[in-house]
């Protein structure tokens, strides 16, 4: 838990810092969030073969991470979160999943 409240304060350093060098690499993310797989992002538009999205359900928060492949880095890294509260989250999104 203490590395998601780290990553939630620190998501506006994460578009300065992914430019610069990997400041999250999925690989570690994976490893040590607990998560759900999303096969695209809420309500985003995005060449999924460009892009990573997983969910984190924490209290009353929805947080989606959005990794991009970095060819620099060879593998995807943390571009942004997306973090609403939950209600906010199911009533623009929905409460269901599908797999694309």
């Amino acid at each position: 838990m203490k590395l998601l409240t780290t990553l939630a304060l620190l998501l506006p350093l994460a578009a300065q810092a992914q430019q610069q060098q990997c400041w999250v690499p999925y690989p570690g993310f994976e490893e040590t969030v607990p998560h759900i797989n999303l096969a695209r992002g809420p309500g985003e538009n995005l060449d999924m073969a460009e892009w990573v999205c997983r969910i984190v359900l924490r209290d009353d928060q929805a947080l989606v991470y959005f990794f991009r492949h970095s060819a620099e880095a060879g593998m995807p890294c943390l571009v942004w979160v997306l973090r609403q509260d939950f209600n906010s989250f199911a009533t623009q999104h929905g409460t269901t999943y599908r797999e694309p």
